[in-house]
């Protein structure tokens, strides 16, 4: 069976995309693209991009550090 293999990157927009029917429930990724301007005039807020990359960062990050403890555990037992 021959398939067309794509990159994720664009997968991950375009799943979304299809699902979502309000602008209110598009995902953060969705958003943060949404304020690149598409016109050859306009130039991008980048201050703005990465003020919202940085937001959506935040939740990730906090449960790595809250839980790292139990991750550098489960990795240490599993070569026991």
């Amino acid at each position: 069976m021959a398939r067309r293999q794509r990159g994720g990157a664009r997968d991950s927009i375009d799943w979304p995309l299809l699902i979502t029917t309000t602008e209110d429930m598009r995902t953060v990724v969705i958003g943060l693209e949404r304020l690149i301007p598409r016109s050859g005039t306009e130039l991008p807020t980048w201050n703005l991009i990465m003020a919202g990359a940085m937001m959506a960062l935040l939740p990730p990050v906090a449960v790595i550090v809250f839980m790292q403890r139990w991750f550098v555990r489960g990795l240490i037992e599993s070569e026991k």
